[in-house]
């Protein structure tokens, strides 16, 4: 069962191209990932990304923004022509900010269809009224103790008013009506593979950090906490005594052979330490209650760039973490390797949501 499927929350038209752009509007930038399909090949054709901060007066790259509509409209277009892009069909990841995603547990037989009963039940768990939102669910997992089945069900809502402010913006550059999805599930895709069943998936952005648990290819948990790396590049503008501008050119350009790195690494550790004892203490009874143990941990996002992030992570989640280069999925010229290795993390969500018309 493909939960990208599933929530999806515009009706699509079978795809008649062969080429896509998949969109991610974060707080603190736009990316893009064309796709072509050549001779059977899902191949890279362009990607590029604009960072926002610099559409509001006063601020400048890496700060997160809230751009009024036109202003956002302009930087949609100036991305996809400066990326040269050239695909007429796009899929569109929903930034969870506009979203809902959580899960709830029902008591009720096997066989009982629980349809009706989901969405009365999800009155208790969406925190805006049912019909402000488009709703989806799918269940995920039924468990029976003590002859009492319990069936897990996950929930996944967009805010009606996201929804038309999301499509008017595609109207503006000529999509019409494209498919679309919450940007978790555009991530998972990007990075999930078959040979690693249960695994969780740490996407550090600019202003949130989220944890998904995954079983075989589909989420069974998702928790978010307000952290990021717009905040660590203030802490270190703070700390180090410089403007946000410098502070993050300093944090971008971190490397293992720069003088104040191990500066850099303690404020950034600091920031990520209550972060990561949350994830662990999901993930673990998560563990507790599946009786599926996590083996992996993928990170990706702009924040997890940082030298050191993965061995950090990884220490304090006690297992093995990886940065997943998600264009790992598709085809691109051997010149751009060291490229896509380098900044594969930022477009994990950009990138699944291309895939999705290519599943």
């Amino acid at each position: 069962m493909s939960l990208a499927k599933l929530f999806s929350f515009v009706k699509e038209k079978p795809s008649t191209s062969n080429r896509v752009v998949g969109i991610d509007i974060g707080s603190s930038s736009i990316k893009v990932v064309e796709l072509q399909n050549r001779n059977e090949v899902i191949t890279l054709t362009t990607y590029g990304e604009l960072q926002l901060g610099p559409y509001e007066e006063g601020k400048t790259v890496g700060q997160s923004v809230t751009l009024p509509p036109n202003i956002e409209r302009q930087a949609l277009v100036d991305v996809l022509r400066e990326s040269a892009v050239k695909s007429h069909e796009a899929v569109f990841a929903m930034p969870l900010s506009s979203s809902f995603v959580t899960t709830m547990t029902l008591k009720a037989d096997p066989k009982e269809d629980i349809t009706s009963r989901v969405r009365v039940e999800a009155r208790k768990y969406i925190p805006v009224p049912i019909a402000e939102v488009t709703l989806d669910w799918v269940e995920v997992e039924a468990r029976t103790v003590v002859g009492e089945t319990s069936r897990d069900v996950l929930l996944a809502a967009i805010q009606n008013e996201s929804l038309r402010r999301f499509n008017t913006l595609m109207q503006t550059v000529e999509f019409s009506n494209p498919p679309t999805e919450i940007e978790c599930f555009s991530t998972i895709r990007s990075l999930y593979s078959n040979n690693d069943p249960n695994v969780a998936i740490v996407d550090i952005g600019a202003t949130s950090t989220k944890l998904y648990l995954i079983h075989n290819g589909l989420l069974q948990r998702m928790y978010r906490v307000r952290a990021g790396g717009a905040v660590v590049t203030q802490l270190i503008a703070k700390e180090l005594a410089l403007s946000f501008e410098d502070a993050e050119t300093l944090k971008r350009l971190a490397t293992s052979h720069q003088e104040q790195l191990t500066a850099l690494q303690k404020i950034h550790h600091n920031h990520y330490d209550r972060v990561l004892k949350e994830f662990r203490q999901v993930i673990e009874e998560y563990e507790a209650r599946s009786g599926s143990e996590i083996s992996t941990v993928y990170l990706t996002g702009g924040g997890s760039i940082f030298p050191g992030i993965d061995v950090f992570i990884g220490d304090h989640l006690s297992r093995p973490t990886i940065k997943v280069n998600p264009f790992n999925k598709v085809a691109y010229p051997a010149f751009m390797e060291d490229t896509m290795n380098e900044i594969g993390q930022s477009f994990s969500v950009a990138l699944g949501a291309a895939l999705r018309v290519f599943d």
